[in-house]
């Protein structure tokens, strides 16, 4: 090459040197240059490129599935409005701020509200007045009722107490008693029967003195003493003393109850009439005050607090409510019931809400780590959490009417303190394995062709196509199950014809 590069420097024109020898010396250059160029096939390696081959080795890489898609809010609360009727706004809080819990979002006209509260409010004293008139005829009757009512009431239900205490507190718990007293005599008077059986074999091989074993007679002794005088005490219980009782406090309550009989039978005629108008007036004024809590609360919400920290987003913005008029929202603005006025997502929780293949979907699951890239800030790379894998694939619309995707939600686990913001693109990976101690090669070098799978191997000064059975794999390289070995050379794109050495149709060339 040094022949190459001396013969190129340019030649002098002296004077007196003939347009021919110019000519002779050009065809002499040309027939050096053809003289420099190498003619073996190796040197064919150099026209391969930087990191055309690849040796195959064994190690480890990450599986992931790359993704895209864009973030939204975790949490949002909707703000609609909710007047009944003339809702105009007068003052609106400016899009994107940032709110705490709280913060004044908007206020709505509220003077058709004022007006009606006032008017409310009269009808309110008019009840009221009639409803004292109503009572002052019944002030006198209905308090010598309710006392003497009160006291045979009062009669009544501390005779029926003082049955429903016997009958579910001292019956229970007596019986309950007697019954312990029993089980445990019988349990006791069971077990020392065990234990003198055992004592009399005891003392019959002279283990036990005769001491010991009249002291576990005298036990068994008592014990089932104490057993008898627990049944004699049930059966005298119930057969007596139960009985007793039990008549005694119902004489008492159906005495009660025939006093509080004739003292309402006496006095209902009375007091009828008069209560039927304080109850009529009652009802009237309930109206009254129920129309004018509804009016208070609609003036309530003519102001609209935030009831969670996020960022203001207006319904105009969503491209879903824009009003009957199409107008955005602002203040003048008129809106119906109901009505989405504006939303606040919480930033500081957000989720990037990705699409992944059908073909795909099947690696994914909660749990899995992920990392996302948005495209507002391309030098940051955010930890995230898969928590949510779609059960129902969306189409590709008409553009790829074949392809389906499923919706992945990953929460982002860092704190958002770059500003991110629902509906931004981001991009992200997740790991869904990985492929340890494995024979891999790099995701280029693969090439596949009417099912077969296969490589370009070195080999013999040039390539030839191996066929290869692949693994797990990421989007940059795959494992290799069988056909190569550790060492090999690969081809990471198609060789030039004149390197090609064995095909597989004709098979390799040894």
């Amino acid at each position: 090459m040094s022949i190459f590069k001396s013969q190129l420097q340019p030649v002098p024109m002296k004077r007196g040197v003939s347009i021919s020898a110019i000519l002779v010396t050009l065809i002499a250059v040309c027939i050096l240059i053809v003289w420099a160029i190498p003619t073996n096939k190796s040197s064919d390696n150099g026209s391969l490129g930087a990191g055309a081959l690849y040796e195959v080795g064994v190690g480890s890489f990450e599986i992931t599935v790359p993704t895209s898609g864009e973030l939204a809010a975790l949490e949002q609360v909707n703000i609609h409005n909710a007047l009944e009727a003339n809702a105009v706004i007068i003052e609106l809080v400016d899009e994107g701020s940032k709110v705490v819990a709280g913060d004044v979002l908007l206020r709505l006209n509220d003077e058709s509200i004022q007006n009606a509260i006032r008017s409310s409010q009269d009808s309110v004293t008019t009840s009221i007045n009639n409803l004292d008139g109503s009572t002052a005829n019944l002030v006198i009757l209905k308090k010598k009722r309710d006392s003497e009512l009160a006291v045979k009431q009062l009669a009544v239900d501390l005779a029926e107490l003082a049955l429903q205490s016997w009958e579910k507190g001292e019956v229970v718990a007596r019986r309950q008693s007697l019954d312990l007293a029993v089980q445990t005599a019988q349990k006791d008077f069971t077990r020392l029967s065990g234990k003198f059986e055992s004592s009399v074999k005891l003392y019959e091989k002279e283990f036990l003195s005769k001491d010991e074993l009249d002291r576990d007679e005298i036990a068994l002794l008592k014990a089932d003493a104490q057993l008898k005088k627990a049944l004699l005490d049930v059966d005298v219980y119930n057969n007596y003393t139960f009985k007793q009782d039990k008549q005694k406090k119902e004489s008492d309550l159906q005495q009660a109850k025939d006093e509080l009989e004739r003292a309402v039978e006496r006095l209902a005629s009375e007091t009828r009439s008069a209560e039927s108008n304080v109850l009529a007036a009652e009802k009237r004024l309930a109206n009254k005050q129920e129309g004018l809590q509804k009016l208070e609360d609609q003036l309530d919400m003519c102001v609209v607090t935030s009831p969670a920290n996020g960022m203001v987003v207006y319904a105009s913005s969503l491209g879903e409510e824009r009003g009957r008029e199409g107008e955005p929202i602002g203040v003048g603005k008129k809106l119906y019931r109901n009505e989405l006025v504006m939303i606040i997502p919480n930033t500081e929780l957000m989720v990037a809400e990705v699409k992944v293949n059908e073909a795909l979907s099947g690696l994914i699951e909660i749990g899995q780590q992920a990392s996302v890239i948005c495209d507002a800030f391309p030098d940051g790379v955010f930890n995230g959490e898969v928590i949510s894998v779609g059960v129902l694939a969306s189409g590709g619309g008409w553009r790829d009417p074949n392809r389906r995707d499923y919706t992945i939600k990953i929460q982002l686990t860092e704190e958002n303190t770059v500003g991110l913001k629902p509906s931004m693109r981001c991009s992200a990976e997740i790991l869904v394995g990985m492929a340890e101690d494995q024979l891999f090669v790099p995701i280029h070098a693969i090439h596949r062709k009417r099912g077969v799978i296969w490589v370009w191997l070195q080999k013999d000064g040039g390539f030839v196509q191996r066929e290869v059975t692949i693994g797990e794999f990421s989007e940059s390289f795959t494992v290799i199950n069988d056909g190569l070995v550790e060492g090999d050379i690969v081809l990471l794109r198609d060789p030039p014809p004149s390197m090609v050495t064995g095909t597989l149709d004709s098979g390799e060339k040894q």
